[in-house]
C-alpha cells in the first residue's frame, strides 16, 4: 500500500535526511574535519576518484555558493559596501544563524536586515551604512513581487462632502516602505544597477518612500521631512486632518526656537505643501482609498 503524500518518511530516513543535511551545510570542508569525514563515510559511496567525503563536499560548496549568489542578487550594494570577502563573511554568518527553511529562495532572506542590526561581524569604518543599506534592499524585496490593490476610485474623491475630510482615513499602497536612514543607500544601488562602481557615500540622513509603481518597477522618492512624517501618520490609520495637524505641530515646534512668527509660518507653509504632496503621491499611485470617517468607525 502506498503511503499517503503527507506521511512522515521512515524513522531511518529522516534520520539519514538530517546527517546529510548536517553535512552539505557544514561551513569547513568536509575532508579537513575528521568526524564529519567518518560521517560521510556512512552515508556517501564515494568514487573512484573521490573519497565519501570528497564527493560529499562537491554538494556542500554547492549548498554554499547557491545561497551566497541569491543574497548576493538580492543585496548587491551590500556586498558593494563589504566587498567580496566581506559580504562572503556576512552570508556564511547569516545562514549559519539563520538556515535556510523554505522551499524558495525568495524567502532566504527574510531575517537580513534584523541579523544585519545587530551583526558586530562588520568592519567598524562601514559598519553603520551597511546597516542601512540591508534595510533599504531588504524592503526592496517584498515590494517586488507582493499583491497591488486596485488603484484608487476618483469618485471615492469627487464624492466627499467638504466636512467628511475632517475625519476621513487615508489608505495608503500595501508595497510601500518608509525608511528613515543616516546614509542615501538608495543612491549608492541605484549607481550600483545603472553599472557604475561608486564610492561609498558620507553620512547624510534621508527619509525615503520606496514603492512599486504602475509599471511595475520598483522607485525610491527622497521626501521633505514634513511629508515623510504625514505620510506616516496617515499609515498608522490617523484621519487626514489629525495628522496634518499633527505634522503641522511638530513644524512649528521645530521653528519655536525661531519666535512665535516663524512658527506660524511653518505651519502656514506646511498647509499650502499638503495639496502638492498629495497630487505628488496620487499620481505615484500611493493612495489607494479614501475611506470616509463614518464609515471607517461602522467597519
Amino acid at each position: 500500500m502506498r503511503a499517503p503524500p503527507d506521511a512522515a518518511p521512515p524513522a531511518g530516513l529522516a534520520a539519514q535526511m538530517r546527517q546529510l543535511t548536517r553535512l552539505f551545510t557544514a561551513g569547513a570542508p568536509l575532508p579537513d574535519d575528521t568526524a564529519l569525514a567518518a560521517l560521510c563515510r556512512e552515508h556517501v559511496a564515494g568514487s573512484e576518484r573521490l573519497t565519501p567525503a570528497e564527493q560529499a563536499d562537491i554538494y556542500r560548496r554547492q549548498f554554499w555558493l547557491r545561497h551566497r549568489d541569491a543574497l548576493l542578487e538580492d543585496y548587491p550594494a551590500l556586498a558593494h559596501v563589504l566587498g567580496d570577502d566581506g559580504f562572503d563573511a556576512f552570508a556564511r554568518a547569516y545562514l549559519a544563524a539563520h538556515p535556510p527553511t523554505s522551499f524558495t529562495l525568495r524567502d532566504l532572506g527574510r531575517d537580513v536586515a534584523a541579523f544585519a542590526g545587530a551583526h558586530e561581524g562588520f568592519p567598524p569604518a562601514v559598519r553603520d551604512l551597511a546597516r542601512d543599506v540591508a534595510r533599504y534592499e531588504h524592503a526592496l524585496v517584498d515590494l517586488f513581487d507582493g499583491a497591488s490593490p486596485p488603484p484608487l476610485d476618483p469618485a471615492k474623491v469627487t464624492s466627499m462632502p467638504a466636512e467628511g475630510w475632517s475625519t476621513a482615513r487615508i489608505v495608503l499602497h500595501p508595497l510601500l516602505a518608509l525608511l528613515r536612514l543616516d546614509h542615501p543607500a538608495h543612491a549608492l544601488r541605484g549607481e550600483l544597477k545603472q553599472g557604475r562602481s561608486p564610492a561609498l557615500p558620507a553620512p547624510r540622513p534621508v527619509h525615503l518612500a520606496a514603492f512599486r509603481g504602475a509599471d511595475l518597477t520598483i522607485r525610491c522618492e527622497e521626501l521633505e521631512p514634513p511629508a515623510f512624517a504625514l505620510l506616516e501618520a496617515l499609515g498608522r490609520g490617523v484621519p487626514l486632518v489629525a495628522a496634518c495637524e499633527e505634522v503641522a505641530a511638530g513644524a512649528q515646534g521645530a521653528s519655536a526656537g525661531e519666535g512665535a512668527s516663524a512658527g506660524e509660518g511653518a505651519g502656514a507653509a506646511l498647509s499650502e505643501r499638503v495639496g502638492v504632496w498629495f497630487q505628488r503621491w496620487t499620481s505615484w499611485g500611493l493612495i489607494v482609498d479614501v475611506v470616509r470617517g463614518d464609515l471607517a468607525e461602522r467597519g
